[in-house]
């Protein structure tokens, strides 16, 4: 397969990148910001911090920057920069998280793959920033089940059905066939429900190999065994407590998916609870992401 130089890639067209900021490290996204602007890119950092302390001189020249005063979840931020991505005249959109890094050739692989003036959506190969070990996409079998995608030895792209945001380059086409991010789940499985809803729509997605993006998931991750428990928070732990149980209200998620994805939630949130001295916070959010999840409720966690 052959990879586009930066002068070929821009000749797609307009290309823009959604950043989604939460109390970033200003220089790492400058750094990120100042890669994509000189890969021709438009660079939009959408800042959810509840008090912005970033600003535009805090940035590489030429990135926009949209403070949105508070933490209004990642689907809406998203949402935010896909709105204004549009109207920019984007051809194409790439999402970003601002601990993303991103490895040399990046854009061009993924425009190299990319399908322009079609609904179509193209993803990196994504390794995990603190074990360097490979993030696997899922793919799923008409009935739901899950299984791993790994194709970091292959030269193709590969075919798949759920990526993480972070990476995800989507067309223009992809973006107005699918719609934009649910922003009822606020921040858990919002990418998951997405990818789901592209698949119902029989939109492809791709991850291709040689465009490679370091990511972290969790604050840390501890092996129990075969299993893999990400850290995070007790309000995190709520939202994907609650988001879980949510999925099942969606009917292009399918069942068994939904049933799968809650159990795995459930028993990694209980082995969670091993590795952390606040188990009385953890229990409390647990026990409220159920009740609002059978609730009904969305949006951001209520204040109790």
């Amino acid at each position: 397969m052959k990879t586009p130089t930066i002068d070929e890639a821009r000749l797609f067209g307009n290309i823009w990148a959604v950043i989604v900021a939460y109390h970033p490290d200003s220089r790492k996204l400058s750094a990120l910001c100042e890669t994509l602007q000189t890969d021709g890119l438009n660079v939009l950092v959408v800042d959810n911090t509840e008090t912005p302390k970033l600003s535009v001189g805090d940035l590489a020249a030429g990135t926009r920057l949209n403070s949105l005063g508070e933490n209004t979840g990642i689907a809406h931020a998203q949402n935010v920069g896909i709105e204004a991505a549009l109207k920019g005249g984007a051809r194409a959109i790439l999402f970003l998280d601002q601990d993303s890094s991103i490895g040399g050739g990046f854009i061009s692989s993924l425009l190299g793959v990319l399908k322009p003036g079609v609904p179509d959506i193209v993803s990196p190969r994504c390794i995990d920033a603190e074990t360097l070990a490979d993030l696997p996409s899922e793919s799923l079998t008409r009935h739901g089940f899950v299984h791993p995608l790994r194709c970091g030895d292959s030269r193709k792209p590969c075919p798949t059905d759920i990526v993480i945001s972070s990476g995800t380059l989507a067309t223009r086409e992809a973006i107005m066939l699918a719609g934009v991010l649910d922003e009822d789940l606020f921040i858990d499985f919002v990418d998951t429900e997405w990818c789901l809803r592209c698949r119902s729509k029989q939109i492809p997605i791709r991850v291709v190999p040689n465009a490679v993006l370091f990511h972290r998931i969790g604050n840390q991750s501890i092996k129990e065994g075969a299993l893999t428990v990400m850290l995070h928070g007790p309000t995190r732990c709520y939202y994907q407590v609650r988001n879980s149980i949510h999925l099942f209200r969606f009917r292009h998620v399918p069942l068994m998916f939904s049933i799968r994805t809650m159990l795995a939630v459930l028993l990694n949130r209980l082995l969670l609870l091993r590795h952390v001295t606040n188990r009385g916070e953890y229990i409390e959010a647990y026990m409220h992401g159920l009740r609002d999840g059978l609730a009904g409720v969305v949006g951001m966690r209520p204040h109790r």
